[in-house]
């Protein structure tokens, strides 16, 4: 019997192997729509060899000429040792920022468009029942359930409200409800939430 010297690489090394040697198509901004289908389609082929759970973003270029490369369970608790092994083996690379996890976004007027749903944090209100390390939340949205409305949307402004790890790990429920406007004047602005989730923390 032959055994090998040579120690196999890691999923997580190989990832990392083929991104460093693909970088810079990744830091440029793509040409056309069409380039970014295909650039993004590959990256994604490679990263779910890891997990198919596992999804990514890409910031803006900054000023200072680093991109962000954002790796995220999408939610999903049970990818999150996935993702952090994964960040865990990042290189150093010149000009780029891994993330681990949907990072806070600054700001507190926050607006998205999510396919044909446009929803921002001016739309969504709640309260919360304090669970010791953990809150539930009782969510009040301005035109849920109503066509083109989707959840999902929600969760992108929540994630860049407190984060995904925070949304995921420090709210044990969420209870969905529509937004009665009359009833504004006894709920919170969900850009409290990010205060209340922090005091937790301390």
């Amino acid at each position: 019997m032959v055994l090998s010297l040579f120690k196999q690489k890691s999923k997580e090394a190989k990832f990392w192997d083929w991104f460093a040697e693909n970088q810079s198509k990744y830091h440029a901004e793509p040409a056309s729509q069409e380039e970014m289908n295909m650039l993004f389609g590959e990256l994604s082929y490679q990263i779910k060899k890891i997990n198919p759970g596992i999804v990514f973003d890409f910031s803006p270029l900054h000023e200072n000429g680093v991109k962000e490369f954002t790796i995220s369970a999408d939610g999903m608790k049970d990818v999150f040792p996935v993702v952090q092994a994964l960040i865990q083996k990042a290189p150093k690379l010149d000009n780029w920022q891994f993330n681990e996890f949907r990072q806070r976004v600054p700001g507190d007027d926050l607006q998205i468009r999510f396919g044909d749903t446009e929803i921002g944090y001016s739309d969504l209100f709640f309260r919360f029942k304090d669970e010791g390390d953990k809150l539930g939340i009782e969510l009040h949205v301005r035109n849920l359930g109503e066509p083109p409305f989707t959840q999902n949307a929600v969760y992108i402004l929540l994630d860049a409200l407190i984060g995904e790890y925070d949304v995921t790990t420090k709210i044990s429920w969420i209870d969905w409800i529509k937004l009665d406007e009359n009833n504004i004047e006894n709920l919170s602005q969900i850009i409290y939430l990010r205060n209340v989730i922090d005091e937790k923390k301390n």
